[in-house]
């Protein structure tokens, strides 16, 4: 049984307010709209999209002097300091893309002592900027614990601190909080209803535009570390064959060349193919790989590393070597697994996405625990989460997520690949 979930601890919180709120307010001249937001008495639920890994303390921040018991990914509670850390934030261990009614108990048991959750429906950070959308039971737990609901919007943070590169990019952001949600409001509402009320507020369809346009303030080193998650160049179909240099990515292959600009806008050189941005690359790769995912499709192999969380551990370990496979019933393992040999089957319709960690792993989530892989090319990362996300959408038999907003895998692009 996990421990009960703490309150925030208030030194902490202050702490961290008085230290990090000035930084963020005068590097990234933090813009924080609360024209439509109100807080609640009592008990509530914060909604935020996932655009860094600095959105915990964006969205915390923000919130404040009111604090929240946020729910955070299994995996961060592995690590040394963080498994002291987030336990005294009173934060709320997930297994992420898979059942876990513990963190639900620990949830409602918040709720139920008059605290305030945070919540990051996408359950990862969103690889290409846009908001990736949702498991569709957000809407049946949101309805199911009768508080009221707060979006949080956050812009730019994506662009000043990209899933792809290390480091932080000093530019504008700007957080948009808003009521969306009475617990009245959801009486009369389906969950499918809701589902498709947090998209809107959590994509920004419901957030005006910044009065001031959100940029970096250095065009130097922005596209560093972009080869980690784009690996296809649109001109001469090459996978593998991209780098980037400061401000530039190229292809070895072909020369096709481009730069980017303190908008997050990718610029061509003469004769080069590339998309406007980096989430129209992103969405082009993923169609390119929906291709080849067909029902009589000859099964997709790679060697890999396979580590798993183990309780003597600090973090994850290596467990065995085998091989990962993909067909269109779902992901298998044959191989090695703390010394036993191991046959593992992962259907489809549980594995909705393959979150990644860039040039390093990508992992599957199932049964309370996760599986992190790594190929031989630790380049092929975001290649492996790719195609795990499409085949998801191409053969699941009921798809339970939301499609988002414009998200990187294209839903109708995706499924009208099939006429390609």
């Amino acid at each position: 049984m996990r421990k009960k979930v703490k309150k925030p601890n208030g030194i902490l919180y202050f702490l961290v307010y008085i230290f990090i709120y000035p930084f963020l307010k005068i590097m990234f001249r933090l813009k924080v709209d609360r024209t439509n937001y109100r807080p609640p008495k009592g008990p509530f639920i914060v909604l935020s999209n996932h655009t860094s890994f600095m959105d915990f303390l964006l969205t915390m921040l923000t919130i404040y002097p009111l604090r929240l018991n946020a729910v955070a990914a299994q995996k961060f509670f592995l690590y040394k300091p963080l498994n002291k850390l987030l336990p005294l934030m009173g934060c709320i261990p997930k297994n992420l893309f898979d059942p876990d009614i513990r963190s639900v108990i620990g949830i409602k048991s918040v709720i139920k002592r008059g605290g305030r959750i945070l919540l990051f429906p996408e359950g990862r950070c969103t690889v290409d900027g846009p908001y990736m959308g949702m498991d569709k039971t957000t809407g049946i737990l949101i309805k199911s614990l009768g508080v009221p609901v707060i979006s949080c919007h956050i812009d730019g943070a994506y662009t000043c601190m990209p899933f792809w590169r290390k480091g932080i990019r000093f530019g504008r952001e700007r957080v948009t909080l808003a009521n969306l949600f009475t617990a009245e409001d959801m009486e009369s509402m389906s969950a499918d209803e809701i589902n498709a009320a947090i998209d809107r507020s959590l994509s920004g369809m419901n957030t005006p535009a910044p009065s001031k346009p959100l940029r970096v303030f250095k065009e130097k080193r922005l596209l560093e570390g972009l080869q980690n998650i784009i690996y296809y160049c649109p001109k001469c179909g090459r996978e593998f064959t991209l780098e980037t240099k400061g401000n530039t990515i190229y292809c070895t292959a072909c020369g096709n060349t481009a730069t980017m600009d303190c908008y997050a806008k990718l610029i061509p050189t003469q004769g080069s193919i590339i998309p406007k941005s980096v989430h129209d690359w992103y969405k082009e790769q993923a169609v390119y790989e929906m291709q080849f995912l067909k029902e009589d499709m000859e099964p997709i192999k790679v060697q890999v590393t396979v580590r798993m969380p183990l309780k003597e551990a600090n973090g994850i370990e290596p467990c065995g070597n085998g091989t990962l496979w993909l067909d269109p019933k779902g992901w298998h393992y044959d191989g090695q697994l703390l010394s036993e040999e191991v046959h593992l089957f992962f259907p489809i319709e549980m594995v909705p996405a393959m979150p990644f960690d860039p040039n390093d792993n990508f992992q599957i989530y199932s049964n309370g625990s996760f599986y992190s892989f790594t190929s031989e090319n630790a380049c092929a990362c975001a290649k492996y989460a790719t195609i795990g996300e499409c085949a998801y959408w191409r053969f699941a038999p009921a798809v339970q997520m939301t499609p988002g907003y414009d998200s990187g895998f294209c839903i109708n692009a995706i499924l009208n690949s099939t006429k390609i």
